[in-house]
């Protein structure tokens, strides 16, 4: 048996073609057509007593296939343990060919493991965060609870719509003189609409049209109210282009804050001193958390500036996929348009790859360190297993950085 090795353009993808003359197969040949000596069944012989001129002569397609696929489970093994090559994956067999006579040639094409010196991990260099939770951000969120715990009442004669409020209004918006309803029939949610309820906060409705309802009264009217739609969040017909909006307020519930002894109550808390040091002592949680996942995110841009090495595609086409499916779920919990999807599908793909690429490329780097440092861990799942193996290496390596 010989075995020739070709590497393709990723040098962890080789065509391994494995050649062995007519003694070499001859063992494995006379084995399947033994097999089917004893159960092919032929009309007027019993089973087991068919001559073996009638049987290559009626299954010959058989037993050339059933051959083949003997002799590459026979020979491929070998073929592997014989060129030395740390083969992860087997991606397909061509130019099977097989004759008795003269014996065996067939290539397969193979996935390795790619080979690369191990860079330096120790003493990289880690800039610290700053973690320091500013009295500014405690009273943001302070805010932010007390809108949590607000009450809506019907708007006094006189009262104009602020921020936080809640209006009902009527509208309807055209182009160019056309009504929108005409141009886009299918969006009536931009187009007009009588008794629409919504927030005064940014991200519920058309901006323009948030701001232009701040400072109305109930009953108030406007009529010009200029709305630009985006290029890329848009209905093809509306895209880049500039509408103009009808506005009637016909009803505004106002947004009353609780004081401060109205959040204590509604918190069931000792004390507003004790509802900020709850909230600061949450922030710093959350402030040294980010401050990990921040000197983690470094150690691993570090670490991949340092090996940057071709992997095998089929295991970055895994991570792409798994990559893709978390991305479409979060874009669906964002309410992205399959339109965008289709205008950016070849980006979205090209940043799926790059990221399916980065994070192979880090378990490879991550396991080797594991594997140089020794590091082992409980756990009985192989996959469960390299992953701690992983997430532990990656708090050695950032054990070992410079203070």
């Amino acid at each position: 048996m010989t075995v020739e090795q070709k590497a393709e353009k990723n040098p962890c993808v080789i065509n391994l073609t494995v050649k062995a003359g007519a003694d070499e197969i001859k063992g494995e040949a006379k084995k399947v057509l033994n097999e089917f000596v004893r159960e092919a069944q032929v009309p007027g012989f019993r089973k087991g007593k068919v001559p073996v001129e009638i049987i290559r002569k009626n299954f010959a397609a058989e037993l050339k296939r059933e051959t083949e696929g003997a002799c590459f489970r026979a020979f491929y093994p070998k073929a592997v343990d014989e060129s030395g090559l740390k083969v992860i994956a087997l991606e397909g067999v061509t130019e099977m060919k097989l004759d008795e006579a003269t014996g065996m040639e067939f290539t397969a094409l193979v996935e390795i493991r790619p080979e690369y010196k191990l860079p330096k991990y120790k003493g990289l260099s880690i800039k610290a965060g700053d973690t320091k939770v500013e009295d500014s951000a405690v009273e943001s969120q302070l805010e932010s609870m007390r809108k949590m715990f607000a009450k809506y009442e019907d708007g006094k004669e006189g009262d104009v719509v602020a921020d936080g409020d809640f209006v009902q209004f009527d509208y309807k918006g055209e182009m160019d003189g056309q009504p929108l309803s005409e141009i886009v029939p299918d969006q009536k949610a931009i187009c007009e609409a009588t008794g629409f309820w919504t927030q005064v906060e940014e991200g519920r409705f058309l901006p323009e049209i948030l701001e232009a309802l701040k400072g109305m009264k109930a009953g108030e009217e406007k009529k010009s109210v200029k709305v630009k739609f985006p290029k890329d969040a848009a209905p093809e017909p509306l895209k880049g282009k500039k509408a103009v909006y009808e506005l009637k307020v016909t009803m505004i519930r106002k947004c009353a804050l609780p004081d401060d002894a109205g959040l204590v109550e509604a918190m069931k808390s000792e004390s507003m001193d004790k509802i900020r040091a709850d909230i600061r002592e949450r922030l710093e949680k959350q402030s040294a958390e980010a401050e990990v996942e921040n000197r983690r995110n470094q150690a691993i841009e570090l670490l991949l500036k340092k090996a940057d090495f071709d992997v095998p595609p089929t295991l970055v086409q895994r991570q792409a996929e798994a990559y893709l499916g978390r991305l479409a779920q979060q874009m669906q919990y964002a309410g992205v348009t399959s339109e965008y999807i289709e205008q950016n599908r070849e980006k979205i793909l090209k940043d799926a790859t790059e990221q399916a690429e980065k994070q192979v490329r880090l378990s490879y780097l991550l396991l080797d360190i594991a594997d140089a440092e020794k590091i082992e861990v409980e756990e009985k799942d192989e996959n469960k297993k390299d992953q701690a193996r992983a997430e532990k290496t990656l708090d050695f390596i950032l054990s070992e950085a410079k203070k």
